[in-house]
């Protein structure tokens, strides 16, 4: 769902480079703020990333030693 309210941000720029974008057709607020909100969003997988892995790091138990190898022999056997 997309907000329909917004908030302002202010950025100062180097003397001369807002022409430069204006000259090259690149729109500085609309670059600035797809730039912020992918920003946001790479941000918000990494968190969900990590709070995944703590689980799984916390409730997952490791194989028995040699589970792996009687796992593909057993399925060998089997036909699978």
């Amino acid at each position: 769902m997309i907000s329909t309210e917004n908030e302002v941000i202010s950025v100062r720029l180097r003397k001369g480079t807002r022409e430069k974008l204006k000259n090259l057709g690149i729109n500085p607020s609309d670059e600035v703020r797809k730039f912020l909100e992918e920003l946001v969003w790479k941000k918000d997988v990494r968190n969900t990333i990590d709070k995944l892995e703590l689980m799984i790091r916390q409730y997952s138990k490791p194989s028995e030693t040699g589970f792996a190898v009687k796992s593909i022999r057993e399925d060998r056997d089997d036909g699978h």
